[in-house]
């Protein structure tokens, strides 16, 4: 039995995710390198930066920051798990930006974030949105591994 086996076997959901957060995260030699992790725990790990930058900041922090290089890898990872909901959230917020794709040198994007001060409404209101997103991503995420256990560890 794998190391994520074991952890998807844990009572509560939330332990379970950051037990195989823990194992996918001894495969990431330093910050934003995930050349040593296949596309499932690449998924995983994406699903994690939106979910942390966003909780930590709203988009305009997750775009600001390093995580926003990411975006439509992240984006990606959320059509993998099919969440719809926060799919369309994370596409309002992409079109917020006035180019496709959205850059990854966050010299770039910060410098398209301090011009679209004028936006800052509908900033706030994704966030909001995504605050009170109903779609349970943890239990998506456990299907996802569960489904794709043999590609994790």
């Amino acid at each position: 039995m794998t190391s994520t086996e074991i952890a998807l076997l844990l009572n509560d959901d939330t332990e379970q995710i950051t037990r195989i957060g823990e194992i996918i995260g001894k495969k990431i030699p330093k910050k934003d390198d995930f050349s040593n992790l296949n596309e499932f725990e690449r998924t995983f790990i994406y699903i994690d930066i939106l979910e942390e930058g966003v909780a930590n900041g709203g988009f305009i922090q997750f775009f600001f920051s390093s995580s926003g290089q990411f975006t439509h890898e992240i984006f990606h990872a959320y059509m993998a798990i099919k969440a719809e909901k926060t799919i369309d959230i994370l596409t309002r917020a992409i079109y917020l930006f006035p180019q496709m794709p959205v850059p990854k040198d966050s010299r770039i994007r910060q410098a398209i974030l301090m011009q679209k001060e004028s936006n800052i409404d509908l900033w706030d209101a994704l966030d909001t949105e995504f605050e009170n997103n109903t779609e349970d991503i943890v239990q998506l995420v456990i299907d996802f591994v569960r489904t794709n256990s043999a590609n994790f560890d």
